[in-house]
């Protein structure tokens, strides 16, 4: 089972989308993360989770929150979720060819995101795979039901199985933009494998509905040049791919990951980095015991057997 589910959120007190729209069973799983002056102004019927005076204010603190968000699960299975989230499914035609829907996708029902879980907990139970989650609405649906070794962002299912044994070891809290996708880098090359879902996909509101939504965006506060959020989706992303902060932090990453990013140009001419997530993941190699504990058997070549 999915035991926690794990909300950070700054300056939102009275705007949980994530936490709005998942059923009420969830609900009760859900623990949000927030600063300790924050308390007094949320009124959810959950749990909170005040993370440590010395990370408000950092410059990284959201990679920071999110690692002491790991700590704290240790090792259960959990999920950490953005604030702004919306749940969705995808017309099982792309993969099946045969549709369940009158359209292409929608919202999600409170019993299907039930369903998203407990598929997604069971994917975690797979030797491999330690990070699960869903795929994103903007992009095309691939043609089968799930992909591994994916990108996997903003809401995101851990086995903290795995994740615990690694996490003193990782290098996540380095870079303020695109620190997750230097966690996933280090857990892809420590052999913990991600699974993306096709027929499950997510919804950023902050990024869908840009404009209502940007003044609230506490988290990248301070980091524009001119300290002017930008306007428009367009002008952020172009900020996002443009910026000093983005450069440092795909910087960092390329010199730790050399064969995982790659430079290009995008439909725009901007250059952007493409995430080559299969030329990072490293999967594990199992000692001849944890085979024999696994499959009741050795490996013949571990143990020299002819």
């Amino acid at each position: 089972m999915i035991e926690r589910i794990y909300i950070p959120t700054v300056r939102r007190a009275n705007n949980q989308i994530t936490y709005d729209n998942l059923p009420d069973e969830l609900k009760k799983r859900v623990i949000m993360v927030i600063e300790s002056k924050e308390r007094y102004l949320y009124n959810y019927p959950c749990k909170y989770l005040e993370i440590p005076e010395k990370l408000v204010g950092t410059w990284t603190q959201l990679a920071e929150t999110r690692k002491f968000i790991h700590k704290h699960a240790g090792a259960i299975k959990y999920c950490v979720a953005d604030d702004d989230i919306l749940l969705g499914r995808r017309n099982a035609k792309y993969w099946t060819g045969k549709s369940n829907m009158e359209k292409s996708r929608r919202r999600a029902k409170p019993e299907e995101i039930l369903e998203a879980f407990d598929t997604m907990d069971k994917w975690l139970d797979e030797p491999d795979i330690g990070i699960a989650g869903f795929s994103q609405s903007g992009f095309p649906p691939a043609n089968t039901e799930y992909v591994d070794t994916k990108c996997i962002t903003e809401i995101i299912m851990i086995d903290g199985r795995m994740l615990s044994k690694e996490i003193d070891d990782m290098d996540i809290t380095s870079i303020r933009v695109a620190e997750d996708i230097l966690f996933l880098f280090e857990c892809l090359s420590r052999g913990i494998n991600t699974r993306q879902s096709t027929e499950w996909m997510h919804d950023n509101q902050s990024l869908s509905n840009y404009k209502e939504m940007k003044d609230t965006r506490e988290i990248w506060t301070g980091m524009y040049d001119d300290k002017k959020i930008p306007d428009t989706i367009k002008d952020y992303h172009k900020w996002y791919n443009t910026s000093d902060a983005a450069k440092v932090g795909y910087e960092y990453i390329k010199k730790k990951f050399p064969h995982g990013l790659k430079l290009q140009k995008n439909k725009d001419g901007d250059m952007k980095y493409r995430h080559c997530w299969s030329k990072v993941y490293r999967p594990k190699v199992k000692s001849p015991l944890e085979e024999f504990a696994a499959n009741g058997r050795p490996l013949i070549k571990d143990w020299g057997i002819m």
